[in-house]
């Protein structure tokens, strides 16, 4: 075993000497980010493909909030908050759903209630 220093002992050798770079850091930073990055993307694709295929049925947006939800637990350490914000999280995209999928028919109601308000014709039963 060759000895240097006063020590006696050879640094091992991922030691990095004081004001020296640490290429395998940066390395391994750069790793990281790509990595993240690269889920991210394929997390995008996938939730647009969900979109599209889910489009008309009444869990469009909740599916995608529940995979955002479970992307976040799988990124980030979350174990610091509550259960109740996702919870509500999706709690709140299942009303958008049920609110968008339900009163889908009270769209063309209101349409002529403001058209009648203003005295427009709405071309249905209009007869001179």
């Amino acid at each position: 075993m060759a000895t240097t220093g006063e020590h006696g002992a050879t640094p091992p050798g991922w030691f990095v000497a004081p004001g020296e770079s640490d290429v395998l850091a940066w390395l391994s930073l750069a790793l990281i980010i790509v990595g993240i990055y690269a889920l991210v993307t394929l997390y995008a694709a996938f939730d647009r493909w969900a979109e599209r295929e889910s489009h008309g049925t009444p869990l469009a947006k909740t599916i995608p909030t529940m995979l955002t939800i479970a992307l976040l637990y799988e990124i980030f350490p979350l174990g610091h908050f509550h259960i109740f914000l996702p919870i509500s999280a999706i709690l709140i995209a299942l009303m958008a759903d049920w609110s968008r999928f339900n009163l889908r028919g009270a769209a063309p109601d209101a349409a002529h209630d403001q058209a009648s308000k203003t005295g427009e014709k709405t071309g249905e039963g209009d007869h001179v």
